[in-house]
């Protein structure tokens, strides 16, 4: 229908009325600068115009910045606005959705996304199929695996029912999801709210703004702590250090997080005594010898078909230099037994040691084995 037709419809119209309508735009629950298409829903946009215009013509309208007012009965219809929902692992991926659950962009935000994403055709199906095709490609590509089970989910929606709700909705799929496969996940999720800050720190390091919102969260939580050098690191490290330290406010989790020495252990090991950098170096560390297991041999075989039984203890060197010694002995013991050296300060394991140097791994824990999950 022409736009001389459409008028002649809806009946007389002031021209200055029509232009204000025709030119206000549906806004995107986030805009990127010249990188981000804003994405609306053209059903709802017109009907939205064609209600607006049917109203002016009896009582006249004022139209403002995501509303529509309708002065004479002082009413107002909210404009329509996409929710986001944020999956973050190391690969970080927005998916946005209008207001009738279906997917209208998914983008990847990192070099880590772009094999996720790869073949998924997403857009225009339902919000918790995009989720669930995503979580198991994140599995396929092993950025997910029993060695490294955290994922954070965040979602950002116009009002704090909608963003209930679907963050229910997208937990509870992710949970579906982890009831399939033969390992537990370990899911954070929160609700978050975007704005321009989180925008422009979330584009400069290639992350999401739940990401981002988590991580200031923390920060605003513990000052000793940094931003620059929390962003450093994946969700299996901050779902790790979350376990020492504690849960920021507003973020929960369900399932246990892989990796981390067991709470009866922290104070033997003084996990509290250390300062931000010396945690974060332990944290790491201990992720870096469960990486190198992986590499070693596949994942499923070290958690299940070989089986280790991992033992830490706190040493230092001959001179006097702070360090923790790891050792995974097989419990099958048909497989080499492994371990590494540890010293403060390093975010990898110093030494990586095969079953021929066993030694000096033993040597460090033979006064004091700790039992680490």
């Amino acid at each position: 229908m022409k736009s001389d037709d459409l008028l002649r419809h809806l009946g007389s119209v002031k021209d200055e009325y029509i232009e204000e309508i025709m030119t206000e735009s549906v806004r995107s629950a986030r805009r990127r600068s010249g990188k981000r298409s804003i994405v609306a829903s053209i059903a709802a946009s017109l009907a939205i115009v064609i209600l607006g215009m049917a109203v002016m013509a009896a009582d006249g309208a004022n139209v403002e910045k995501d509303e529509m007012t309708l002065t004479s009965s002082v009413q107002s219809i909210q404009m329509a606005r996409n929710s986001v929902i944020m999956i973050d692992v190391n690969p970080s991926i927005r998916v946005e959705v209008n207001d009738r659950s279906t997917v209208v962009a998914v983008e990847g935000l990192n070099d880590d996304s772009k094999p996720v994403l790869e073949g998924l055709e997403l857009k225009g199906k339902d919000y918790k199929t995009a989720v669930s095709e995503i979580v198991t490609s994140l599995q396929e590509k092993e950025y997910i695996t029993n060695l490294k089970n955290s994922i954070l989910i965040s979602v950002a929606a116009p009002n704090d029912d909608m963003s209930k709700e679907i963050l229910s909705g997208a937990v509870e799929t992710v949970e579906s999801i982890d009831k399939a496969i033969d390992y537990g996940l370990s899911i954070l999720s929160q609700i978050v709210n975007l704005d321009d800050a989180a925008e422009a720190t979330a584009e400069k390091y290639g992350i999401s703004e739940g990401r981002v919102d988590i991580i200031n969260k923390f920060v605003a939580e513990h000052s000793d702590y940094s931003f620059d050098k929390l962003v450093e690191n994946n969700i299996q490290l901050l779902n790790q250090l979350f376990e020492y330290v504690g849960l920021p406010e507003g973020v929960e989790r369900i399932g246990a997080v892989a990796g981390v020495v067991p709470s009866e252990y922290e104070e033997k090991l003084n996990l509290g005594e250390l300062n931000c950098d010396e945690l974060i170096s332990f944290t790491s560390a201990i992720s870096d010898f469960y990486d190198k297991l992986s590499e070693y041999y596949s994942p499923g075989d070290v958690a299940k078909r070989i089986g280790y039984e991992f033992s830490i203890a706190e040493s230092s060197s001959e001179d006097g230099k702070k360090l923790w010694a790891v050792l995974a002995e097989s419990l099958t013991k048909n497989i080499g037994n492994h371990g590494a050296i540890i010293s403060i300060g390093q975010s990898t394991v110093t030494d990586w040691i095969n079953q021929s140097e066993i030694g000096r791994v033993i040597k460090h824990i033979a006064t004091a084995i700790i039992p680490a999950a």
